[in-house]
């Protein structure tokens, strides 16, 4: 993978600098896919600091000026005019550090594009690390014990660190079965965190100070013309599209196609302005999960040429083990599987560089759970005297709940009462049960169940003043997109050996998505109306019209059918009991909802506490 390393400060003494520092680099990779990126590090090193790079982009390099040196995973695009020339004769690296000069941490709110930067200077004792705007390139941080500030773009660099501390807690382990990824500022282990999107740390003589480069501009309007907005919609989506695709051969360049409206968009996008380009997508043979027909659709709707593979069980066993190997913390989203065989494909037909759509939801108000939300807040649009002084003592009657139309209004009413966002969140697994009721009784001690939900509450206030709709997109590009599907594409298709580009986060159309009127966005409160009606003559009808659906794995029917999968799920389980955290009665309901056909919540559990322990086997 492309990644960074360093620290500034003091080691042990007992490892020479540039041991250090290439032993770092080394845990940027944990595969022979990318093996040859590290034949081609990039490294600085000395008494109190050292920095490297391992990249698959010719650009970045580590550069050095003036008792400074710096570091770009990625590329920038510079809004200040003379940095900008700076970084056209010099690289971006120099116009970074010419830009810390002139402005400290500053400089960062001039730098769109996507990447993660590192810049120190051992002499002055300071560091400046960030991500950019969507989080698309991770960097994490600690002190060690001779408090040196170390940081890497994954943990096991952090780890390679002499005599780094780093210990994974029950509260860790809680908050992933929780998310059933880790997310930022947290990591799997207590004494590491994790930049969120857009977030620097500024290390300057021992201390440190944080914040964002850059915050979502998201408009106060609600209301305006809706054929203007498609208009300029149209032209920001052509505008992306080309600039992502900027410098790639165009016989490399193809797209991830599930048959949904992103990847649709992106792959006529891809056609339109490349005049060529592959699709490729993944189907299954259970109708519930398949939307290979779609993606054929929208294939011969603009004349890509177009490849399929279909999923089957074996390939989930085969892969368990190498995610558990590829991430650097505990990774349970099961469409990590398809997104790799996608990439896997696409790499074996001769593409070097995928587009992918994610993002779309997260910016044009495409989740389900938006216009549920919407729905229960206008609960409290009834007068509250009525609310509290007649409905709410009807529900409460026993027996009541099975009439229909009350039990709806039942179930509104006991929605409406959990404030966001965790309602959002009250429909999942951990939301009704105790941590007695399933960690040992010494291990549910030292866990604080609230944890999660503070993360939640604080992304989801980050913009107090926004509206209803905005703060859910906002919480979702911060837990669902950077550090969730991001992490699943990027590492997959590290694994795969292609890159991945994504129209959707280009800095110009983000800013464009945060400025349209919520009323617009979910004009009649339908999901992605505004995409949609901007788009209608450009897509197919089929994939206007269709239900979304995702890229889901048909975990649940092929767990209780499929020998091997099942026998790798519960024998992994079998050694997590051993690790003593949850209850046995617990990971026996686990094992035995793994060989009943019918879903159910235990029973989806068994994936996230699989790759955990795979994850664990294969880290500690």
């Amino acid at each position: 993978m492309t990644g960074i390393s360093g620290w500034v400060g003091a080691c042990d003494g007992t490892s020479a600098p540039d041991e250090i520092i290439v032993k770092m680099a080394n845990r940027l990779s944990r595969g022979d896919h990318d093996r040859h990126f590290l034949e081609n590090m990039k490294k600085h090193s000395g008494p109190m600091g050292g920095l490297s790079l391992v990249s698959r982009y010719d650009f970045n390099d580590v550069v050095e000026d003036d008792d400074y040196v710096a570091v770009i995973c990625g590329k920038v695009i510079w809004q200040d005019p003379a940095l900008k020339t700076m970084a056209l004769d010099l690289g971006d690296e120099r116009a970074l550090i010419e830009g810390y000069k002139r402005y400290n941490s500053d400089v960062l709110k001039g730098m769109q594009g996507a990447w993660s930067i590192a810049l120190i200077s051992p002499k002055r004792k300071v560091a400046l690390i960030a991500v950019d705007r969507m989080g698309t390139y991770p960097m994490c941080y600690g002190q060690s014990k001779n408090n040196a500030f170390v940081f890497s773009s994954v943990t096991d660099g952090m780890r390679a660190f002499p005599e780094f501390e780093a210990t994974v807690s029950p509260q860790n382990i809680y908050n992933y079965l929780y998310f059933f990824v880790v997310p930022a500022p947290t990591t799997i282990f207590d004494e590491i965190s994790k930049l969120q999107a857009a977030e620097f740390v500024h290390y300057q003589d021992g201390q440190l100070s944080m914040g964002y480069c850059w915050e979502m501009p998201y408009t106060r309007d609600k209301k305006g013309d809706l054929e203007d907005w498609a208009a300029r919609l149209r032209d920001q989506l052509d505008k992306s599209i080309c600039h992502t695709m900027e410098g790639v051969d165009a016989d490399v360049i193809g797209a991830f196609l599930s048959g949904g409206l992103d990847s649709s968009t992106v792959s006529g996008l891809m056609m339109k302005h490349n005049g060529k380009g592959k699709t490729f997508t993944i189907g299954f043979d259970d109708p519930k999960y398949d939307e290979s027909e779609y993606a054929r659709i929208a294939a011969n709707h603009f004349q890509t040429t177009h490849n399929e593979y279909f999923v089957v069980p074996g390939d989930v066993t085969s892969l368990a083990e190498k995610i558990g190997e590829i991430y650097d913390e505990p990774y349970g989203n099961t469409s990590a599987v398809p997104a790799y065989y996608c990439a896997k494909m696409a790499k074996e037909n001769g593409v070097d560089m995928l587009l992918a759509g994610d993002g779309g939801d997260e910016l044009f108000a495409g989740n389900d759970r938006y216009t549920s939300m919407i729905t229960i807040e206008k609960y409290a649009l009834i007068p509250e005297i009525l609310r509290k002084g007649l409905m709410e003592p009807i529900f409460s009657i026993p027996g009541i709940s099975k009439a229909p139309i009350i039990s709806k209004a039942a179930s509104l009413a006991k929605r409406y009462a959990i404030p966001m966002p965790d309602r959002l969140y009250s429909y999942g697994f951990f939301f009704d049960q105790t941590t007695g009721g399933i960690f040992k009784s010494d291990v549910a001690g030292e866990i604080d169940p609230d944890f999660p939900l503070n993360i939640l509450r604080k992304k989801y206030y980050h913009y107090d003043e926004s509206q209803l709709v905005q703060r859910m997109m906002h919480l979702d590009l911060q837990i669902t997109l950077a550090d969730n599907d991001l992490r699943k594409v990027n590492r997959m298709c590290d694994l795969a050996g292609v890159e991945v580009r994504y129209p959707f986060l280009e800095s110009e159309l983000v800013d464009f998505a945060a400025s349209v009127p919520t009323d617009i966005l979910l004009q009649g409160g339908e999901l992605r109306y505004f995409f949609k009606h901007a788009l209608k003559d450009f897509l197919p009808h089929e994939v206007i019209n269709k239900t979304k659906h995702g890229f889901g794995l048909p975990f649940m029917s092929w767990i209780h059918k499929d020998k091997k999968i099942h026998e790798q799920v519960t024998d992994n389980l079998s050694d997590f009991r051993k690790r003593g955290y949850l209850k046995d009665s617990f990971i026996d309901e686990i094992i035995t909802a793994c060989g009943q056909k019918e879903s159910s919540a235990a029973g989806g559990f068994s994936w996230d506490v699989a790759m955990l322990e795979i994850w664990l086997k294969k880290h500690l």
